[in-house]
């Protein structure tokens, strides 16, 4: 488990938002070149841990939604969430983000 922290709310770098609290990652989620780049930047604290994820409160959860600047982020923060409140935070921003057609 990789688990990174921002010295500013929603500093970008590699392509995401990182939040201002410890937000955890799975091993996958970032590639061996990516994981370099954010354990270099001297604004993230980046721990490479060997536990299990868990998964963040729902606020945390909306927070990263609020955050997200891109949908592939969104689709990212939606794979197995099933609560109702960040479900909806998803699409309020799925919408902030899809420009209108």
């Amino acid at each position: 488990m990789i688990k990174i922290k921002s010295t500013r709310e929603g500093y970008r770098r590699c392509g995401m938002a990182h939040p201002a609290t410890e937000t955890d990652y799975p091993d996958e989620r970032f590639t061996p070149d990516e994981l370099v780049i954010l354990q270099e930047d001297p604004r993230l604290t980046v721990v490479v841990t060997k536990e299990e994820p868990t998964r963040p409160n729902a606020k945390d959860s909306i927070d990263l939604v609020k955050a997200a600047m891109l949908i592939k982020e969104l689709d990212e923060l939606a794979v197995g969430e099933e609560r109702k409140s960040v479900l909806s935070a998803i699409a309020a921003r799925r919408a902030e983000l899809t420009p209108d057609a």
